[in-house]
């Protein structure tokens, strides 16, 4: 019985002196403090950012169990002059799990740049969605920077059975409707509309708002894990999607006033 007793004791003193890291469950949600609301604290580094003629970002997507590629991604990017921001195009994680957030997170956080992250498929797995809500804020959002607007968005329609709630078309359709405002645009989810794991009910409305203002300058996505750019509905718009990380892959975008470069590189 003392034995017992003594046991309990110590389980109960490692518990409260490792509160903050110990986890009681795989599907647990809890981030640390520093690691909440972090898509709001990048867009405002971007918004601090000086005006320039144009500007670089880098494209990535499908981060998942590929630490080791992270790392070196993150060494690349640092060497890499005058980048001004990443976006990661979902899948984060492989099993939607808290942990995997985590281990993502404390690795771009070492980036010189703010990193801005959009919902995956696989981050919808087991309390993903929570997770991702509660570290990176809401699934669907915008922000602007040098005359464009990022129109970000969820469109992993197949995670919620093709119910018709995603891609969320009424949310889509207000965010699309003020780019007379802008010198252009980019459109940015995980799932590109032409892929079978978007709901076919709303493909036709969701490319119509892509193309209807003239002013979207690519659509953005990962998903693939390969690299493609292709016009699919020859309607000038390029729709372009990185490769995963295993592929050790991004795609550089220079965007200025009038035009936009895509390039392709490794690390």
């Amino acid at each position: 019985m003392k034995r017992l007793t003594a046991a309990l004791l110590g389980l109960a003193l490692c518990c409260t002196a490792c509160k903050k890291t110990f986890q009681f469950s795989p599907h647990e949600v809890r981030p640390a403090a520093g690691e909440r609301a972090l898509n709001a604290k990048a867009i405002a580094r971007i918004a601090a950012l000086p005006p320039k003629n144009s500007f670089r970002f880098l494209l990535v997507g499908d981060t998942q169990r590929f630490y080791e590629q992270v790392d070196d991604f993150v060494a690349a990017a640092n060497a890499l002059d005058s980048i001004d921001f990443v976006l990661l195009a979902g899948d984060i994680t492989d099993f939607g799990m808290q942990t995997e957030f985590s281990w993502v997170h404390e690795r771009l956080s070492r980036l010189r740049v703010p990193y801005i992250a959009i919902i995956g498929n696989h981050d919808m797995l087991a309390n993903g969605r929570t997770a991702f809500g509660q570290m990176y804020g809401p699934e669907n959002f915008t922000f602007s920077y040098n005359g464009y607007k990022f129109v970000c968005l969820n469109t992993n329609s197949n995670e919620t059975g093709f119910d018709g709630s995603l891609p969320e078309m009424s949310w889509f359709g207000r965010a699309m409707a003020d780019l007379e405002r802008y010198d252009g645009a980019f459109v940015v989810s995980h799932m590109a509309p032409y892929d079978e794991l978007f709901d076919r009910r709303h493909h036709d409305a969701f490319t119509a708002l892509v193309r209807q203002s003239g002013k979207v300058r690519g659509s953005l996505h990962g998903h693939q894990h390969r690299f493609s750019m292709q016009q699919p509905y020859n309607d000038g718009i390029p729709y372009v999607v990185v490769g995963s990380f295993n592929r050790r892959n991004y795609v550089l975008v220079t965007a200025g006033k009038e035009t936009v470069n895509y390039e392709e590189r490794y690390y």
